[in-house]
């Protein structure tokens, strides 16, 4: 008969691990009763399981009311279903994985002072992933998505077939202009769908165009791969968003810095008898949508140029407009008339001396 382990340490709670969750969005009684649903569903082997509320009390020393708060808002979360049924009447408890892991981000801290905790995020894959594979295999709720719950018997519902109809036009366009062989356009057809619920079509394409160009042989099954803790998301396509907000950051510096600049000229040339005040740019999201539109459009250097032509014009008050931003990146029938004109203008009016 094998010795049972001496229990060494009287505590319950590794404060230290405890300390890994998100308390904005968890409280600390959601915290043990998210733990003690996990434990529950591994013991029970994913298998729906049963537990009264005077059970989990005694288990966890949650309370009635605050259990019946708790388990209303893990269900509204899709973490878990309950299912009254058998007599006596009892609740079986299933936890759904998938929804589970595709808010790992919301449930535990994943940064420390602004860096990711990389070991950390591979202990939670490690974790989460097989749980949510066997969750998939053993297929105990078929359908949590809605959408799917409209399928046809061709396994596809009406509005998921012309989404895929749409997207094999459009990438037939980029096959053309890319001149893409066919093992670099093949693709998994519910991939498709899984990205383009949560992206626009709009999105898919302009990324997907940006990752042919990135390599010769780029594949698109190289571009549906899904991030391991939110697998709702394309990992191509978050990178390259964070990148374009840096680089957005870094050229809205330019600018500020171009302005100062044309101030300081203005204001040291002696035939202007007003000065201006140094100020910052009025940048808000609409403008950093605005700004990205234009570079994609136009290009850093013309803006640039642009720009400074620009700024002149109204600091010589020979303009005035309302806004300074908006109305220079405005657009009309998709042509940027404001940045075309003022670099018309930098390039016949601005030179330097030799």
């Amino acid at each position: 008969m094998t010795k049972a382990k001496k229990d060494t340490h009287p505590l319950a709670i590794n404060i230290r691990k405890f300390q890994r969750y998100n308390y904005n969005y968890f409280s600390c009684e959601e915290v043990v009763f998210f733990e003690y649903l996990v434990v529950k569903a591994n013991a029970f082997k994913q298998v729906p399981f049963f537990h009264s509320s005077e059970t989990i009390f005694k288990e966890t020393g949650i309370r009635k009311h605050a259990l019946k708060t708790i388990i209303k808002r893990f269900e509204n979360l899709n973490y878990i279903s309950i299912e009254v049924k058998g007599m006596p009447r009892v609740k079986y408890f299933t936890v759904h994985y998938p929804k589970i892991q595709a808010d790992l981000e919301h449930i535990y801290l994943l940064e420390d002072n602004g860096k990711p905790l990389y070991e950390f995020r591979q202990l939670l894959a490690e974790f989460f992933l097989p749980l949510v594979d066997t969750y998939q295999e053993k297929n105990i709720i078929k359908n949590i998505n809605k959408e799917n719950k409209k399928e046809n018997d061709d396994g596809l519902s009406d509005m998921d077939t012309q989404k895929l109809k749409n997207f094999n036009s459009t990438l037939s366009s980029l096959k053309l202009k890319l001149e893409l062989t066919p093992s670099q356009y093949s693709y998994n057809d519910m991939d498709v769908l899984r990205a383009l619920r949560e992206y626009t079509a709009d999105e898919v394409v302009y990324y997907l165009e940006k990752y042919y160009k990135k390599g010769a042989q780029k594949k698109l099954n190289g571009f549906l791969k899904f991030d391991d803790l939110a697998p709702e998301k394309l990992v191509f396509i978050e990178e390259e968003k964070m990148e374009e907000e840096k680089f957005i950051d870094s050229f809205i510096a330019k600018l500020q810095s171009n302005y100062d600049n044309r101030i300081k000229l203005h204001n040291d040339d002696k035939k202007n008898k007003r000065g201006k005040s140094y100020t910052a740019l009025v940048v808000n999201r609409n403008i950093r949508k605005k700004i990205k539109d234009a570079l994609d459009n136009k290009g850093e250097i013309s803006i640039t140029n642009a720009f400074t032509a620009y700024t002149d014009a109204v600091l010589k008050e020979i303009i005035n407009p309302d806004k300074f931003l908006p109305y220079f990146f405005s657009t009309q029938f998709g042509e940027y008339g404001v940045i075309e004109t003022y670099l018309d203008y930098f390039n016949i009016q601005y030179g330097y001396e030799k």
